[in-house]
């Protein structure tokens, strides 16, 4: 029964707490800034990285239990009640998929929570929703899920057929599928700094345990990669 449930625990939010850990501590230590005057970046494209600096500075916890919440967070604050739209759960943890939430909210470019669901709501057949066995939208976890940000992203946001490093952007949206099983597991936001031309992601996960801005662009098999639109 312990091994059931700890497989559900896996499957539920897909960015997932694997041995996979990330590593940074034998890379070099030599940066760069992608400064604006190398990168020429659009207003939305600075308010998704601003949003994941302000994601960064506050360093939110990963909550290893990946659990379900009732969206009942709004502006920081709990209101006792679920919150849609502008839900959010404790900002004091999260997951991967919650500093795309929250860096996009934050920036001002967009509520995910209100998008997915609308979408959903239109275009159930779009998103891979049996694999949790969904019947309906649910706006307090279906933008937490890795799938559904990723098909969100390629229908609305700039799809990259990235070739190298140097062709990514800050703000642009990176998603791994960390055991290649050809679903995505991690998403995280790329930073305006790099180490040897490759750039630091911006991301949550169990290692080191809250929002980091690391050099783990190659650390997985990268699935998909997005750039929002001006």
């Amino acid at each position: 029964m312990k091994y059931i449930l700890l497989i559900f625990l896996f499957y539920f939010l897909s960015c997932s707490k694997q041995d996979l850990k990330s590593d940074n501590s034998e890379k070099s230590s030599i940066t760069d800034s992608l400064k604006p005057e190398n990168v020429l970046l659009s207003e939305n494209q600075k308010k998704v990285l601003a949003g994941a600096k302000e994601c960064l500075s506050t360093g939110f916890k990963y909550d290893m239990t990946m659990g379900y919440y009732v969206c009942t967070y709004k502006d920081g604050e709990n209101t006792g009640s679920k919150v849609f739209p502008g839900g959010d759960i404790d900002p004091s943890i999260g997951v991967c998929t919650d500093v795309i939430i929250r860096a996009s909210r934050l920036g001002g470019v967009c509520d995910l929570q209100e998008e997915i669901y609308n979408d959903l709501k239109a275009q159930w057949s779009d998103y891979p929703m049996s694999r949790w066995s969904a019947k309906k939208p649910d706006p307090n976890i279906d933008q937490r899920r890795v799938p559904v940000l990723m098909v969100w992203f390629s229908k609305y946001w700039q799809k990259l057929d990235v070739l190298n490093e140097i062709e990514y952007q800050p703000g642009d949206i990176v998603a791994w599928d960390m055991n290649d099983d050809g679903w995505g597991d991690h998403i995280g936001i790329v930073s305006d700094k790099s180490v040897n031309s490759i750039p630091y992601l911006i991301h949550n996960f169990p290692n080191p345990g809250y929002v980091a801005e690391e050099d783990v662009l190659h650390e997985w098999t990268i699935i998909g990669s997005y750039r929002v639109k001006d």
